[in-house]
């Protein structure tokens, strides 16, 4: 005689037909939590290549990853990012897309920064970076960091999946908001060539396309000048020789994550391995 239920539990145990069994009453309090994808499934498009055929597409994974439990009511879809890489492959330059439930928050983030300068003697203009000029960190701004958190975290994994590192720690300032403005009396259009002094760098685009005229990351090593569109965000390592192209019109703002990576044991002893 089979001594479980259909749903699993041992006979004698489960009144599911009634209230359901302590598992089952468990999986009602527990909240949803969404289903991630192995690092394997993203699939990577070479930007700067003219065909479009598989060869330059690791994977493709079209479907969406739902998890529901208990009911069909609840579930959550994870869109694993489709990843662009930008120059050649060993730049290590890449662009993502934001999943959609998060891109309302970049308004949100925008709104706390804009009335925070607006306290500021100088406004955006606060000098937090020399070259940029025109940064916030949004620790500084109230109840900020908080909304921004499930971006960090969903840029952090993307970093670990995509440059095989084991902890990615960021400092006191980040992220950080920067504005690029060509209007009104605080005029900070772009940034000359510079590297950053971090391991890797990510830049999410917080503004529409139609808001500015101009703008983009020129990097010299890959010949290509990025533009992000709206909730898109692009990752490069810190090293790397790049530009803030200036804009001409309106206001260009995005934030700025500067990241120190500690890259995975196996990843470290590969390497020594072969030089």
């Amino acid at each position: 005689m089979n001594d479980f239920n259909a749903c699993g539990c041992r006979r004698g145990l489960c009144r599911e037909a009634k209230s359901g069994c302590e598992h089952h009453r468990r999986l009602r309090d527990v909240e949803v939590r969404t289903v991630m994808r192995p690092s394997s499934g993203i699939a990577t498009i070479n930007q700067n290549s003219q065909s479009k055929n598989s060869s330059h597409i690791r994977k493709d994974y079209s479907k969406k990853y739902t998890t529901q439990y208990p009911t069909q009511a609840q579930r959550v879809h994870y869109h694993e990012p489709v990843c662009v890489s930008i120059g050649h492959p060993s730049l290590k330059i890449y662009k993502f897309q934001l999943p959609p439930h998060l891109l309302h928050l970049l308004d949100h983030i925008v709104n706390g920064c804009d009335d925070y300068a607006a306290t500021l003697p100088g406004g955006w203009m606060t000098y937090l970076y020399s070259l940029t000029k025109q940064d916030i960190a949004v620790r500084d701004v109230p109840g900020m960091y908080k909304a921004a958190t499930p971006i960090i975290s969903y840029v952090k994994s993307t970093i670990k999946r995509m440059y095989n590192a084991e902890h990615v720690k960021i400092d006191r300032n980040q992220p950080h908001v920067l504005r690029y403005s060509a209007e009104g009396g605080c005029k900070h259009t772009g940034v000359e060539l510079h590297h950053d002094k971090c391991s890797l760098t990510a830049n999410i685009m917080m503004s529409r396309s139609n808001a500015y005229v101009g703008g983009g990351t020129y990097f010299p090593d890959a010949k290509a000048t990025v533009k992000l569109e709206f909730g898109e965000f692009l990752i490069h390592p810190g090293n790397l020789v790049h530009a803030g192209v200036d804009i001409i019109q309106g206001t260009r703002t995005l934030m700025i994550l500067f990241t120190h990576v500690e890259e995975r044991v196996e990843s470290r002893s590969v390497e020594n391995t072969t030089l």
